[in-house]
């Protein structure tokens, strides 16, 4: 309404490439524009693609990168620009964005602190966790992407049980209501950065007893990390040959996941995963394993099969499973699709981060209506 009082908010994170949290952060950062004056500032000068998808959409980027390896100025220089700019809450998202946000709402105070868990994986050094749990422990709120996410963070940093926030990750379904499943296509495909998380190796080896019964599938693998040259030797030496495709990245996921015929995640951790999100707005039925927040995504023999960590026989069990029984299959792809529309849209994912904010504030600095993909389509860029 007219009149209205617009929130100034900051939204802290490490870089903008592709990545889950910063596909979450667009969509989030896009949305609340509506009501409230947002700027983004990215801790380095890696702001390809979602910076310009930012300033299309009208959100302020600004970028604060390290001007040396180790670079103490870059807390100072972000202090300072949230001063300048007059935040009111700053919401960071992943490491680097927390821990800045931390020490730089420590210089400039007064100003709301929102911190993220995103990822049930330990830092790796004792000073990354230290500097973690003091970020968790002064937050006015730390939003969590599923249940298991926020104990993780309270077992794990010490983040207090009462300023656990849980609001599940948001997908644009529109961008998947054109996607038609043929949910016995005898091609899986996963998405995701070829890092050890992923465990793609438990991809391979899962893809390799179903080429035993199925001879025909094809299994294509989107992504770029530093162990494909790796898994693109091992999926020789099993002797996938042909079966087994890496396709580098793409910008255009729902064209990817409408060539599939299922979804795989095999990753040994994770907090919530958008791809799941994604292929289950596709209607695409999924195998993945229980790990993070994914039993809290898929519910197991409904909108999806679970399958244990490492578990290479079980997700290979799975998927010739579905392809045996169809109706099941076409029973898990509406069901998935159903699951996405209802509980992981971009809208409950909004209403939920502003109902935080007013909570921090203490009161009602926005109301729940915001711009989604409804109001002004994505378009994908290429």
């Amino acid at each position: 309404m007219s009149g209205e009082r617009r929130l100034r908010l900051g939204l802290v994170i490490g870089q903008l490439t592709y990545g889950g949290a910063e596909s979450q952060l667009y969509e989030l950062a896009r949305g609340l524009a509506v009501h409230a004056d947002v700027t983004v500032y990215c801790l380095s000068s890696a702001t390809d693609p979602y910076g310009a998808r930012l300033r299309a959409a009208g959100v302020r980027v600004v970028a604060i990168p390290a001007l040396a390896k180790l670079d103490p100025t870059r807390v100072v220089r972000l202090a300072r620009r949230l001063r300048a700019d007059r935040i009111e809450v700053v919401h960071a998202f992943l490491f680097i964005g927390s821990a800045y946000a931390y020490l730089a709402t420590r210089l400039a105070r007064g100003i709301a602190l929102v911190t993220s868990a995103r990822n049930c994986k330990l830092e790796p050094s004792a000073v990354r966790r230290a500097v973690l749990g003091r970020a968790f422990r002064t937050s006015d709120a730390v939003i969590c992407n599923s249940a298991e996410m926020g104990e993780f963070a309270v077992r794990n940093y010490g983040a207090p049980v009462d300023r656990i926030e849980v609001v599940y990750n948001g997908v644009d379904t529109d961008r998947f209501s054109g996607v038609e499943a043929d949910t016995g296509r005898r091609v899986v495909g996963t998405i995701g950065r070829i890092e050890k998380q992923k465990n793609l190796g438990m991809f391979l080896a899962a893809a390799g007893e179903v080429l035993d019964r199925y001879p025909d599938a094809r299994f294509e693998i989107v992504g770029e990390g530093s162990l494909r040259p790796q898994l693109e030797s091992l999926a020789t030496a099993r002797g996938l040959g042909d079966a087994v495709t890496f396709r580098g990245t793409t910008a255009d996921v729902p064209g990817f996941l409408g060539s599939l015929g299922q979804f795989w995640l095999t990753s040994d951790w994770e907090g919530t995963p958008n791809v799941v999100l994604e292929a289950m707005a596709a209607g695409l039925p999924v195998v993945a394993t229980r790990v993070g927040g994914t039993p809290e995504v898929v519910d197991n023999g409904r909108t999806g099969v679970l399958v244990a960590a490492g578990a290479a026989g079980d997700c290979a069990n799975a998927a010739c499973s579905l392809w045996k029984q169809p109706e099941r299959a076409a029973e898990i792809s509406r069901a998935a699709r159903s699951a996405a529309e209802q509980r992981f849209s971009l809208k409950a994912m909004i209403e939920s981060t502003i109902a935080v904010y007013n909570r921090v504030l203490g009161r009602a600095v926005m109301t729940a209506r915001s711009r989604t993909a409804e109001d002004q389509p994505l378009g994908i860029e290429t």
